[in-house]
């Protein structure tokens, strides 16, 4: 960190230039780390039949774009290695409360916003052992939050003064390498827990649909847990939504929210197996 020296700091344009590449530094990886950790997850739910399954990834574009933003343009404008490590690490430490609290917390609270009718069906909990939860997260993203953060500097100052279009990109492909494997690994920690429930629930009421009036071998009807859907079957229709819409302190237990044609139905799923559903509303 000590070799770094800054290049003309006295040159009003070229701090400016800097400044404003810092700025475009820390957007683009926070929008890349965004990508990786709920752009995928988003993919896979709208596979599934999930209920507006981009609201996450789009909430957490925007709050990591611009938090990433604000970032880069603070370590550029200090232009200090350590003082932009520790500002990246503070930015770390908001990803990984992020990685909890937007599935938790701000992603039910503007669905509420957008769907007001679902609004009455989730139950969502920001428990006390979801501190674990940010500190596992943190101890993954810190070291590629870190690496992101002391390579800036020098990095930037090279691509500031480059006339070649890969020079100027090349810093923001390293960091793309770092985030993607950061956001990749964090997925697992909550979002996946999330969304391997509904994965299959869906799948059982998928098996449900295609084997309808005909007659099911018991194996099979116990391996897509179709005795869940015992009691709502006159309910289930192929056009569905499904949302989580409550879990226990350690994910294990997940309620999921299907809305049906003419039901809201909730089903319990424990450990990804569909245990048994409840019709708890209607769609007039």
């Amino acid at each position: 960190m000590s070799s770094y020296k800054p290049i003309s700091t006295d040159r009003t344009d070229v701090l400016r230039a800097k400044r404003t590449y810092g700025i475009w530094y820390g957007a683009t990886l926070g929008f890349l780390f965004s990508l990786f950790t709920w752009g995928l997850d988003a993919y896979y739910l709208s596979k599934i039949n999930s209920l507006d399954p981009w609201l996450k990834f789009t909430a957490g574009a925007l709050l990591c774009t611009a938090a990433g933003a604000l970032t880069g343009w603070l370590a550029a404008k200090w232009d200090k290695p350590i003082i932009a490590l520790l500002i990246w690490i503070v930015y770390g430490f908001f990803l990984a409360w992020l990685v909890v609290a937007l599935p938790t917390v701000i992603f039910p609270r503007i669905l509420g916003l957008l769907e007001p009718e679902v609004q009455q069906y989730l139950h969502y909990v920001y428990y006390p052992e979801f501190s674990t939860r940010i500190g596992v997260a943190f101890a993954w993203i810190i070291i590629f939050v870190a690496i992101t953060g002391l390579l800036q500097l020098p990095l930037s100052e090279g691509a500031v003064f480059s006339t070649s279009v890969l020079g100027k990109i090349a810093p923001i492909l390293i960091g793309l390498v770092l985030v993607g494997i950061a956001g990749t690994i964090v997925d697992g920690l909550n979002n996946e827990l999330l969304r391997t429930p509904v994965e299959e629930l869906n799948a059982t009421i998928q098996f449900y649909n295609d084997h309808l009036g005909q007659q099911v071998d018991k194996t099979e009807s116990r391996k897509f847990r179709q005795g869940s859907l015992r009691v709502v079957k006159d309910l289930v229709t192929s056009d569905r939504k499904l949302i989580v819409s409550g879990y226990d302190a350690f994910l294990g237990e997940v309620n999921v929210l299907v809305k049906f044609d003419k039901a809201w139905v909730e089903c319990q799923v424990f450990f990804n197996q569909p245990v048994n559903c409840k019709q708890v509303g209607t769609i007039p």
